[in-house]
């Protein structure tokens, strides 16, 4: 007589976990906020970005499309409002990106 079979198998993967990987393979090994920041950010965005850490904003992550310049998001401290900080260092509040939450 066979045992009956479980509802829940331990060894398979939750569905958060399998889509958790799934973003992993496509992001690959970028992180979303590169450690070499001075490789994507020019000097305007730097020193902006430095200017808007005073006011509790942080980058929120860079995103790198392939033969385009990245793009560069940040978020203010609540994660409440993202804006783009532009390739002269300008703040775009209102920009043309769509994010997934």
């Amino acid at each position: 007589m066979s045992e009956p079979r479980s509802v829940k198998s331990s060894n398979k993967p939750s569905l958060a976990e399998r889509l958790q990987h799934f973003v992993d393979d496509r992001r690959g090994q970028h992180k979303a906020v590169p450690i070499n920041l001075s490789a994507f950010l020019n000097e305007s965005q730097l020193l902006a970005l430095h200017s808007l850490e005073s006011f509790g904003w942080s980058l929120w992550f860079v995103r790198r499309p392939m033969f385009m310049p990245p793009l560069v998001v940040v978020a203010n401290g609540e994660s409440t409002q993202h804006a783009v900080l532009e390739e002269d260092g300008s703040v775009n509040l209102k920009p043309q990106v769509h994010f997934r939450h």
